[in-house]
């Protein structure tokens, strides 16, 4: 098992710092709908000061994202990058995603400073929160069917600090025209220098602002494009996107995906399983060669139990179509605090981490490098005890995750007892 010094990539960051991720300068995370930034899917977003987008470039270089890169060189642990030193915390052999980002990255890894006009070469963009799945995890910020739901019935959670149940994020499918103009401003000026593309949502597909926006994109030969996408739309929708491919050097599609069957359909509701198989089907057999796909899963106490369901999918998939389906990726929520698989009890975290290892073990041949180093981070994070971002009693998660059971259930299809193996339901069923 491979230790983090044993990447070539670990020692350039340590010329640079303990603690140095060149994520923070070369990948934004732009939510035009709220008008936030990021630099990584970890720390919460920060606002963009409207007042500053005269220089459309603040979209990236935020004044809060400039003070966290001179802590990092300056040899300092940002608070809000909470995720990583945790994983790194747990030993030598925890790859967390800052190596994976640096590995990404390494070439700039010695070139970079604070400046507040860098162009980063990783964009994902977020154009509203229009969408058609109401996934466990998410809110009204990034899913208009949540926004709804919340109008008619909001639900206030013990542990819910941000409100994310109670108080609407933004309003169903609202414009932010102030963020989305600034964005169609700087893109002709960084449309060169950017290197991937990544357009996110709610899902961008069913967004106009994001059709406005790529049938304004013409041939750009070095850009890489990819679209985060739930793929249980009709296909026509799906065929529509397939006619621009041919503007971009490779285009992928990465299909959010948590389970399986039942699992999949409860944890994202809305999602129509066979549809979104369906989905995959055509986008691997009716585009050229320069387009891929893979899936993509967010690890939450609702999903694990169908977890090495969507890894088998995903090596399914790839025997099936080669050289159209990429690794898979997953990542661990940390929001909302009692959707984690950290609040589940020590005997149920116990077998599940048996379980994958078993999986695991069985199956690592058929895995990348980075794939292994997904499932391990699962098992690693299952047999610790992480620390939460804020101090927030276990009782008040558990008794939030059972109330948001029922506030769930009353919208979805398929029950939660009907869904999930007996020894989660029982724990749940005790916790009462």
């Amino acid at each position: 098992m491979n230790k983090r010094s044993d990447y070539p990539v670990y020692q350039l960051l340590e010329k640079r710092g303990n603690f140095f991720c060149p994520a923070k300068w070369t990948e934004l995370y732009l939510y035009l709908n709220h008008g936030n930034s990021n630099s990584c899917h970890h720390p919460l977003p920060h606002k963009i000061p409207r007042e500053m987008l005269s220089n459309p470039s603040v979209l990236h270089n935020t004044p809060h994202k400039l003070a966290q890169q001179s802590l990092m060189i300056t040899d300092q642990r940002p608070e809000e990058c909470h995720m990583c030193w945790h994983v790194e915390d747990l030993g030598e052999t925890a790859i967390s995603d800052r190596i994976h980002k640096s590995i990404t990255w390494s070439n700039d890894i010695n070139a970079l400073t604070v400046d507040p006009n860098h162009t980063p070469k990783l964009i994902e963009v977020v154009f509203d929160n229009i969408c058609n799945l109401m996934c466990s995890y998410c809110d009204s910020g990034q899913s208009s069917t949540w926004a709804n739901k919340i109008i008619n019935n909001p639900m206030f959670f013990k542990t819910d600090y941000r409100k994310l149940y109670y108080k609407q994020s933004i309003d169903p499918a609202v414009d932010n025209t102030v963020y989305f103009d600034a964005w169609m401003r700087w893109w002709p000026d960084i449309k060169d220098k950017v290197e991937y593309l990544k357009l996110s949502g709610g899902e961008p597909l069913l967004s106009k602002n994001c059709w406005q926006f790529l049938e304004a994109l013409t041939y750009t030969p070095q850009l890489s494009l990819a679209i985060n996408s739930n793929l249980s739309y009709n296909s026509s929708i799906l065929a529509k996107f397939c006619d621009k491919v041919k503007n971009f050097k490779l285009v992928i599609v990465s299909a959010s995906i948590d389970a399986t069957g039942d699992i999949a359909e409860y944890s994202r509701q809305g999602l129509d399983y066979s549809n979104f198989i369906k989905n995959i089907d055509y986008w691997c057999t009716s585009t050229p060669e320069h387009c891929t796909i893979n899936l993509q899963s967010t690890v939450n106490i609702f999903n694990i139990w169908g977890i090495t369901d969507m890894f088998d999918l995903s090596i399914k998939l790839k025997q099936q179509y080669p050289n159209k389906v990429n690794d898979f990726y997953s990542t661990i929520v940390r929001f909302p605090e009692f959707q984690t698989i950290s609040i589940l009890p020590d005997n149920l975290k116990h077998d599940l981490a048996n379980n994958i290892q078993v999986w695991l073990d069985h199956n690592t041949e058929k895995l990348s490098e980075i794939e292994n180093n997904y499932v391990r981070k699962i098992i690693l994070y299952l047999n610790s005890t992480p620390e939460l971002l804020r101090n927030l009693p276990k009782k008040n998660l558990i008794s939030d995750l059972i109330k948001f059971i029922d506030y769930y259930d009353k919208s979805s299809k398929k029950k939660f007892k009907e869904v999930y193996p007996s020894e989660f339901v029982e724990w749940v069923n005790q916790c009462r």
